[in-house]
């Protein structure tokens, strides 16, 4: 296994084309496809499954790809220390997250405050193990996560194995978003029961769709359609949410202006509360536990946390 080939997997992951990658890479078409091949030999599962329409990750692809982004995550920003020159004198923050809408005002708020004097901001959309991974590697300094708290005693024992503190903010309702196009979006209370949502299909991300967590629609008692949409976009969710009928399995964002921020992009949506549901959406932060806060991490926790606080009292 060479760095190469992990460069190269995370491109054609990234186009869904060997041919795109390849031309990306400035490497033949013939080249990429043997190197994969010859990685894929040598850890013994297929690591793309390969149809006319192109490829896509196989389960353990995905995983695969949770392991290496990392690695070369590390060696770009290795790269950016050796080149940056006057990197003493510039401040620093990398932040990974569910993909919050609000952490992005927020960067931009600290840019504004420090432009003067140079800041570097690096955001990173992380998604279940993912965002655990770019903290434990030192690839982000710290991450905003949410969690629900049936899966409590898992995400504890993953937070101890990877030396990782979690720290709650805020405890959520669950509910579920929808568009238009779903009869739901029109019903007259902001609350519904699990049964209702029974006739229409639901939009999960990969990681909910095999292993430990993907038992979360029974922990709920949630039922759907035999259909679903699997992705890894949070942007693939919102634009499939605006021309289908599907529910997305969701926070209670409504307070937090989420909503209204993704339907100037996305078009109309609706978070509708589970009222019959007892399980929890806990949103928090995590850092490495040896490590200590630089100050613009910690400043930056401190605006998460005064932002929740003012939108949820």
């Amino acid at each position: 296994m060479t760095l190469n080939q992990l460069k190269y997997v995370l491109e054609i992951s990234k186009t869904g084309s060997i041919n795109k990658a390849a031309n990306n890479l400035f490497i033949s078409q013939s080249v990429l496809s043997a190197s994969i091949k010859n990685l894929e030999t040598e850890l013994g599962k297929d690591i793309f499954s390969r149809s006319t329409r192109g490829v896509v990750l196989t389960p353990f692809g995905k995983t695969f790809i949770s392991y290496i982004a990392p690695i070369q995550l590390q060696l770009q920003q290795l790269d950016d220390m050796i080149s940056t020159k006057n990197a003493d004198n510039i401040m620093r923050l990398t932040i990974a997250s569910n993909g919050f809408n609000f952490i992005s005002k927020i960067c931009a708020d600290l840019y504004k405050k420090y432009s003067s004097i140079g800041i570097r901001i690096e955001e990173h959309e992380a998604f279940g193990p993912e965002a655990m991974n770019l903290v434990a590697n030192n690839v982000a300094e710290i991450a905003l996560v949410r969690h629900w708290n049936c899966y409590k005693n898992q995400y504890i024992k993953q937070y101890n194995a990877l030396k990782l503190q979690f720290y709650p903010l805020a405890t959520l309702d669950i509910g579920v978003t929808v568009g238009p196009s779903n009869p739901l979006f029109y019903n007259e209370s902001d609350y519904i029961t699990t049964d209702m949502i029974k006739p229409y299909p639901m939009i999960m991300y990969n990681y909910m769709d095999f292993g430990p967590y993907s038992d979360i629609f029974d922990k709920l008692k949630l039922k759907h359609s035999n259909s679903k949409f699997i992705t890894s976009s949070r942007a693939t969710i919102y634009e499939t949410l605006a021309s289908s009928n599907a529910c997305y399995l969701n926070s209670n964002y409504n307070s937090f202006n989420e909503i209204k921020d993704i339907s100037k992009n996305f078009g109309n949506q609706r978070t509708l509360i589970l009222s019959d549901c007892n399980i929890k959406s806990e949103l928090g932060w995590i850092k490495n536990a040896n490590a200590n806060l630089s100050p613009i991490a910690s400043e930056a926790i401190n605006l998460i946390s005064d932002h929740l606080t003012s939108v949820i009292s």
